[in-house]
């Protein structure tokens, strides 16, 4: 049984290792990583883990959801992530409520819109108004 004297002793002997060693670990530390990002397996497991952070979702719920959207995003109905980190679940902040799973663009843009109802229908509203393929003349004037 270790003390909390030990346990000091034992992190500052890895401190000083590390800080002589500072390029080994740095190398070391780089592979790991590397090797492990190349696992599809943990991949996934990061993945989930990081996009439940504290809303407590399992595989098990996230591939049901997913399966009952079509495995698809949710608004844009793409099949595709978007990106190499994979789906995003998207949740209420505040509740920690789960609503449903995004590529990366739609959870960008309802990111950059705060969530906000309002915003995102006043900006639908502009682009309808604004319509590139109704414009006039070529300089970009309605």
């Amino acid at each position: 049984m270790t003390n909390e004297k030990q346990r000091q002793q034992w992190k500052e002997a890895s401190r000083r290792y590390r800080a002589r060693h500072l390029e080994k670990v740095r190398n070391i530390d780089k592979e790991y990583k590397r090797k492990r990002s190349l696992n599809p397996e943990f991949r996934e497991k990061i993945n989930l883990s990081k996009r439940a952070n504290g809303i407590g979702i399992t595989k098990k719920r996230w591939e049901q959801m997913f399966d009952d959207q079509g495995r698809v995003c949710a608004i844009c109905k793409v099949d595709n992530p978007g990106s190499s980190k994979g789906w995003h679940l998207d949740h209420c902040h505040k509740t920690k409520t789960i609503r449903f799973i995004l590529c990366t663009h739609c959870n960008r843009g309802l990111g950059g819109f705060r969530d906000n109802p309002d915003l995102l229908r006043m900006a639908a509203q502009m682009l309808e108004e604004f319509n590139c393929n109704k414009l006039e003349d070529s300089d970009g004037l309605p």
